[in-house]
């Protein structure tokens, strides 16, 4: 474990996005000075802002959900937030029906013969042994809710068959135990109500952490190295302006994808993460819907998720266009042009209304959680583990699948643990 020199303590932060800016924030606040390292020109990472068409545009959906009033209190007090009724639905089969999934609702929604397949797949679930995504959906839900959705979501989300995905993930995923608890609407999984931004988009969190930190935040400032001696990592390498240069550090924090860290380490780690490309299109009316997000079911039909930024804010406010968010993680050349295919069969918009379109892509998307990717993720922990005063936080980091509220309990954890000592007032 690295030593602690108080306040001179040299911190390293490797990334600047919401996990990173988090920790920035938090060591600020017990006294600390960091230096964070941002490969890009801006700060946010997958949680920031930017104006389009005079519209907040986040980098596809996000929101604050979580029961710790504690930490929405903490949140509130950096940016002003709005807590929203959640107005989601699911595209599939060119009908919208309830998200989360309500069982009761398909059997109503569907033609006959699909309402009695769902029903039989449930009553006549088997008991497989559960080693992958697919026996976990299939045991939980039955054969026909598998066929209809989990299958071909699972495989426009990673790639691959859910019989590749691991349960870990599904555990994660489904956090209901089954059909009763959809019913009943139990778990996280059936939130209700989420926060957000009461002005502008969720980049708001991440540009106020950002003015919180004592320190410097060096963008256009990529890692390339860390070096070690011993079992302690010493100075963080990185070129800026064309230039290589050294940090020398005492503690170091990770927010980069696990497998880049390990690189730099020179450990390969086989940890797989996937691309998304953002297709933003304005369309020239006030509203195309009604839902702040809807996930699209069909394994024809490129998009994961889209969301409409504008019902993320206030109803009242107007304007003579919208912008709509398609995050698609299937494999396409043509990701304008399948879009707003979609969008036309499911009948939210006519392409002629689109007025301009921004593609922006995104290489580490989501990690994706193959069976036996638990073996590597420990094989990365040993790797991390052998330096004392390297810590990693974040989704893309730990390799975990978590949620944005979770990334800052995740930061709260790790800076509370380091320094039992500090009084962090949340």
């Amino acid at each position: 474990m690295a030593q602690d020199n108080g306040n001179d303590e040299r911190i390293a932060i490797l990334g600047a996005g919401i996990s990173g800016l988090s920790l920035g924030w938090l060591l600020s606040k017990i006294g600390k000075r960091v230096t964070l390292f941002e490969a890009t020109d801006r700060i946010g990472g997958l949680a920031r802002t930017f104006e389009w068409h005079g519209i907040p545009c986040d980098i596809a959906p996000h929101r604050l959900y979580t029961r710790d009033r504690e930490l929405i209190g903490m949140i509130g007090a950096l940016v002003p937030l709005r807590e929203h009724r959640r107005n989601s639905r699911i595209l599939m089969r060119d009908r919208v029906v309830q998200d989360p999934i309500n069982p009761i609702e398909l059997l109503l929604r569907f033609d006959r013969r699909t309402g009695a397949r769902l029903l039989w797949g449930y009553l006549t679930r088997p008991n497989l042994p559960e080693d992958s995504f697919e026996s976990l959906a299939l045991n939980r839900y039955g054969r026909g809710l598998y066929d209809v959705f989990f299958e071909p979501y699972t495989r426009k989300m990673f790639g691959v068959p859910p019989s590749r995905i691991s349960v870990a993930w599904g555990r994660e995923k489904l956090r209901s135990s089954g059909l009763l608890d959809a019913i009943r609407r139990r778990s996280k999984t059936f939130f209700s109500t989420f926060h957000y931004p009461a002005e502008g988009g969720y980049g708001r969190i991440a540009e106020a952490m950002h003015a919180r930190i004592h320190g410097d935040v060096r963008l256009e400032a990529g890692v390339t190295g860390i070096e070690r001696t011993g079992n302690r990592v010493t100075a963080v390498v990185y070129r800026r302006a064309g230039a290589m240069h050294r940090f020398e550090c005492d503690r170091v924090f990770s927010t980069l994808p696990a497998s880049v860290l390990g690189r730099m380490l020179g450990e390969e780690i086989p940890l797989r993460f996937r691309h998304i490309q953002l297709v933003y299109l304005y369309v020239k009316r006030p509203r195309v819907m009604p839902y702040q997000w809807v996930y699209f079911g069909d394994a024809d039909v490129v998009i994961n998720r889209m969301a409409e930024f504008r019902n993320f804010h206030d109803p009242s406010s107007g304007g003579d266009g919208t912008v709509l968010c398609a995050e698609v993680t299937a494999d396409t050349s043509r990701p304008v042009e399948d879009v707003l295919a979609a969008l036309e069969r499911y009948r939210l918009l006519d392409r002629s209304e689109v007025d301009d379109v921004l593609v922006l892509p995104e290489s580490f998307g989501y990690p994706v959680y193959d069976r036996g990717f638990e073996v590597a993720k420990t094989q990365a922990e040993a790797a991390f583990s052998r330096y004392g005063n390297l810590h990693r936080v974040g989704r893309n980091a730990e390799f975990r699948h978590i949620e944005v509220d979770e990334d800052l309990e995740s930061a709260i954890e790790m800076v509370r643990t380091l320094y039992p000592g500090a009084q962090l007032r949340i």
